[in-house]
Parts: C-alpha cells; structure tokens; sequence
C-alpha cells in the first residue's frame, strides 16, 4: 500500500505494479507546492520507463533516478 509523508514528500509505492505507481505519483503532484521535491520509491521495472515519461508529458524537469537495496529513488522537482 502506498503512503506520502509530509517534508521531505515522500512517496512509497514500493510493491505496486503498473499502472499504479504513475497514477500516485500524478496525483501526489497535483496536490504539491510548486518548487518542492516529490521523492518516490518504487521497484516496479516498468517505472523505469513509465516515470519519466509521465515527467515528460507534463512538462516537468527530468527525474534523477537513484538505485537503492529495495529498488529505485526517483527525485521529481514539482
């Protein structure tokens, strides 16, 4: 089950699949100050392609991509 903290936003979506992490992530963006930096943890394969062509699409800075022991650490400046 996801979960997004407050300062530093974090968003975990470690063990959820397609599409389900690009739609947390969509829907945490909306409700994020503008300038703030949205970290998402994930360890879905398909993220590595999906995030940052969702980051694209919406006109955003590439995300920095971070390898951890559970998966990845995606920075996304909102």
């Amino acid at each position: 089950m996801s979960s997004i903290s407050e300062s530093p936003f974090i968003l975990d979506v470690l063990g959820e699949r397609c599409p389900m992490p690009v739609q947390r992530i969509r829907k945490a963006l909306k409700k994020l100050p503008q300038g703030s930096i949205l970290q998402v943890l994930g360890d879905d394969p398909e993220s590595l392609h999906d995030i940052p062509v969702l980051i694209s699409r919406l006109g955003m800075s590439p995300a920095t991509v971070k390898p951890i022991d559970s998966g990845w650490l995606f920075e996304i400046i909102v």
